[in-house]
């Protein structure tokens, strides 16, 4: 019997919609973990600490890719506001170059350096990009 066959009579039936399944390659399957209790409440905090799901989170650990910790808006902002000092101490630095140096100005552009760079690290350390030396 033919598909026609089936369907009232006048009536088409209709053909199969959706959306196209994906090649094997790419469907994901299902991975059944056993764990305690407090494994899986461990593996939850440090997934909401890196801003994952349970599952990415899992993934991610298993294939050895490194976790990106989540910077905290409050860093974000002390991040911008020492690229912002730190754009101001280029200013001086660059106008102090300018106008020639006596022993002062020499004084003072060696602590001017050696705060940019305590700022660049400050900077990195927010970021999580370095360790801290206060922690």
């Amino acid at each position: 019997m033919t598909e026609e066959a089936h369907a009232p009579l006048g009536v088409e039936r209709k053909k199969a919609g959706g959306r196209p399944k994906k090649p094997e390659s790419e469907q994901l399957k299902n991975v059944p973990l056993r764990m305690t209790a407090a494994e899986r409440s461990e593996a939850e905090k440090n997934a909401a600490d890196a801003g994952l799901t349970l599952s990415a989170y899992l993934r991610e650990r298993t294939l050895g890719k490194p976790i990106k910790a989540v910077v905290p808006a409050i860093n974000r902002g002390a991040y911008s506001e020492l690229a912002r000092l730190a754009g101001n101490l280029n200013q001086i630095a660059a106008h102090m170059n300018a106008s020639g140096q006596t022993p002062d100005l020499i004084l003072l552009r060696t602590m001017i350096d050696d705060l940019s760079r305590e700022v660049k690290i400050l900077r990195l350390a927010l970021l999580g990009i370095i360790e801290s030396e206060a922690e």
